[in-house]
């Protein structure tokens, strides 16, 4: 929307100013994209994992993802992470509950009937989880560890989410 200025000038308002249309919106994420950002938490979590505040974190994930050709947003990555933590949380409950079937043999259709995600990635799903066991052997090996937190760790599988492990966007 237009308005004329004091001077007779066009200006636009700036509600217009900061909307965004789908061309401007991030892309999607691609299988390797995601890879890119799964490999890049895991090597920032091992590195810095209580040196850095969880800005920082996702800060240098941001950068690292932009120099390898997935460039994104800090709030991007922690948002593509909250998803991916949640998907992997529906699909690892669902192997270790159901009668139906194994999540990786079922068709889109069927998946989508079960509130399940249809196309998560079979490889990225190994690496979410190789993810998450990491963080749980590191929460074993720690002997300062909270035990809540470890319980907590435990319990991903009991909720529809990863947000038990403190990996939401708040950090991880």
């Amino acid at each position: 929307m237009r308005h004329k200025t004091e001077t007779g000038e066009s200006s636009r308002s700036r509600g217009s100013e900061t909307r965004r249309t789908r061309s401007q919106a991030a892309p999607e994420w691609s299988v390797k994209g995601a890879l890119i950002l799964m490999n890049e938490i895991a090597a920032v979590e091992a590195d810095c994992s209580n040196a850095l505040s969880s800005y920082q974190k996702w800060n240098i994930i941001s950068e690292n993802c932009t120099a390898l050709d997935v460039p994104r947003s800090l709030n991007q990555c922690r948002r593509k992470w909250d998803s991916l933590a949640a998907e992997y949380g529906k699909i690892k409950q669902w192997e270790l509950r159901s009668r139906s079937g194994s999540y990786w043999c079922m068709e889109s259709e069927r998946r989508r009937q079960f509130g399940l995600p249809e196309d998560f990635d079979n490889e990225l799903f190994k690496v979410v989880d190789d993810f998450v066991k990491a963080r749980e052997n590191q929460s074993d090996s720690e002997p300062d560890s909270d035990p809540e937190a470890k319980a907590e760790m435990v319990d991903v599988v009991e909720e529809l989410g990863v947000n038990a492990l403190g990996l939401r966007g708040n950090g991880f």
